[in-house]
């Protein structure tokens, strides 16, 4: 049986169709949704071993909590969360949808944390891709306007992205075929996945996150008392380079 969604109104043994046959909307017929159909959701509730969203029209999909979970057991989203998911089936009793998700999308006020990676799906699928998230690939082919990756772990279309030229990290106008090779290991951040299921990449942006954590690291050891230009508690030399992102910073915080 599926898990319920949890309600300030609802018994536990009111079901979401239940409710649904309760409502103003009775009378209109629901969606048929069909296994493999690609959707997008809204999470709207959290529960102990499940995840509800929207799926538009006053119905709900249910994803099993695991699926969005972390290799720590960490939710990956919160409540107004978006995700890109398949029908993985409907319950015939219920008529509620059940979802795997495929791509968890980046929070508005996110920052794409380096801390975030590609997850192996609950169902042993394809991986499950998070936006902001680093992930290791190689390149499978270089074109004028940037370099296509495969994302490890995936294969086929669905798991190549493009790193666009302005975001490979070298100088403007550069040949991209002398910085890359057609096989070649890189690691890149997840920008954006579309609706039709483009991926967009950047070794630019990993870098800029990577010299801000030093960034953040060496301010938080001036804070605990290490100089600028003295040891930290251990008595190592404090870190005093972290190139232009970490010089702006540092001008932001003496201000």
């Amino acid at each position: 049986m599926s898990p319920s969604r949890p309600s300030s109104s609802a018994t536990p043994k009111d079901s979401f169709a239940s409710l649904f046959e309760q409502s103003e909307g009775a009378g209109k017929r629901r969606r048929q949704y069909h296994t493999g159909e690609t959707v997008e959701v809204t999470v709207v509730a959290i529960a102990r071993e499940a995840v509800f969203a929207d799926l538009g029209g006053k119905q709900e999909g249910m994803f099993e909590r695991v699926a969005l979970s972390d290799g720590e057991g960490k939710l990956r989203v919160s409540v107004g969360s978006r995700v890109s998911a398949v029908v993985s089936g409907v319950d015939a009793g219920t008529g509620q949808v059940r979802l795997t998700p495929v791509v968890v999308r980046a929070s508005d006020d996110g920052d794409g944390a380096t801390s975030l990676s590609v997850s192996s799906s609950a169902s042993g699928g394809a991986p499950l891709l998070v936006e902001g998230a680093r992930v290791k690939g190689k390149v499978t082919g270089i074109e004028r306007y940037g370099i296509f990756v495969q994302i490890a772990g995936t294969s086929g279309r669905s798991g190549r992205g493009l790193v666009p030229t302005a975001e490979t990290a070298t100088p403007r106008a550069a040949d991209l075929k002398k910085h890359f090779t057609v096989g070649q290991e890189v690691e890149a951040k997840i920008l954006n996945v579309d609706e039709t299921g483009k991926i967009r990449l950047s070794i630019a942006a990993l870098r800029v996150d990577e010299e801000r954590g030093q960034f953040e690291s060496y301010a938080k050891a001036e804070r605990s008392g290490a100089g600028a230009g003295g040891n930290d508690k251990a008595g190592k030399p404090a870190p005093r380079n972290f190139g232009t992102l970490g010089d702006l910073l540092a001008k932001k915080v003496k201000r």
